[in-house]
């Protein structure tokens, strides 16, 4: 198993193929981590033989491989891989931890699963489309217009068209325009609302998304942008902090794999890694040059505020 350590391959586990049992006091720790798979093979299916194709009448179409049923099973020491329920592969892993990371998209307290973006989501966007849907009935069988004339003879065999003209010796005369797509503004008023919901739930906001509707006024400071995007920032640093996590056991494990193979040694304290991300805000080089000179004046070491930006020392 070790000749194989220069080839670590990171693989992104879909969570409908992955069955992880748990330990029982400790719903962090994994104990074996199942994944079930179908995979193709090389082989023809039996179902392409001559009896099957006679009886489909010839429709049969498309891949014709043989398709196995894969099941690997892993834990902190060992590796076994069934297909089609039989014993075809195991072996011994060295490592002494489970290779899986398990990143929860949003953390949620005494689980394992995480938490969806969307999931909170559904019942505003089944009412949105339901008021939509009937927005557009309304407007498909109401939107053509209707007209009432008044005491003008003949007005019901000469249909409205544009440069249609009509002549009465009567003063009382009118034509009245009514129907069509009129105004409602209750209905307007609960869509924008179930809008506005929408955002306030997924804290992702219209000028995030770049939709302006009004002014914004002056938004160029760091300041004024953080106020008015501040329930997004703070999604946006919960989602760092734990994908940070989960990328730092990522390089443990890879690093500690190659060191128990051999191939890079390193200690405990080498293992540990840092993750930046870049801040999501414009930075203003202004504004930190003014930062770092009164730092300067108070008596920081330069060393320190050159280092804070950005520039080391050769």
């Amino acid at each position: 198993m070790l000749q194989f350590a220069q080839t670590i391959d990171l693989e992104l586990i879909e969570a409908p193929r992955a069955l992880p049992v748990l330990e029982e006091n400790d719903y962090k720790k994994i104990r074996y981590y199942i994944q079930h798979f179908g995979q193709k093979k090389n082989a023809l299916s039996r179902k392409n033989s001559f009896l099957a194709r006679l009886l489909s009448g010839g429709t049969q179409t498309g891949d014709n491989r043989r398709v196995v049923a894969v099941t690997e099973i892993t834990s902190a020491d060992a590796w076994q891989r069934y297909e089609d329920k039989q014993l075809v592969a195991e072996c011994r892993l060295p490592w002494g931890f489970l290779p899986v990371v398990h990143i929860q998209n949003i953390a949620q307290p005494y689980y394992y699963e995480g938490l969806s973006d969307v999931e909170t989501l559904i019942p505003l966007q089944d009412e949105l489309n339901t008021r939509l849907s009937d927005r557009a009935s309304r407007i498909t069988f109401q939107s053509f217009k209707m007209y009432l004339g008044k005491g003008i003879e003949g007005f019901e065999d000469k249909p409205v068209s544009p440069g249609r003209m009509w002549y009465t010796d009567n003063p009382e005369a009118s034509i009245e325009e009514f129907g069509g797509d009129t105004e409602t503004p209750s209905e307007a008023s609960h869509i924008a609302e179930i809008r506005e919901a929408m955002d306030k739930v997924s804290a992702v906001t219209p000028i995030v998304a770049g939709v302006l509707k009004n002014k914004l006024g002056n938004l160029t400071s760091a300041v004024a942008l953080r106020l008015t995007l501040m329930g997004m920032l703070s999604k946006n640093d919960r989602k760092r902090f734990t994908y940070s996590e989960g990328l730092k056991k990522i390089c443990r494990m890879v690093l500690e794999i190659l060191d128990t193979a051999n191939i890079y040694k390193t200690d405990q304290k080498e293992r540990d890694v840092e993750i930046i991300f870049p801040s999501p805000l414009p930075e203003n080089t202004m504004e930190k040059l003014q930062e770092a000179q009164i730092k300067k004046e108070l008596g920081v070491p330069a060393e320190q505020v050159l280092r804070e930006l950005g520039y080391e020392n050769s």
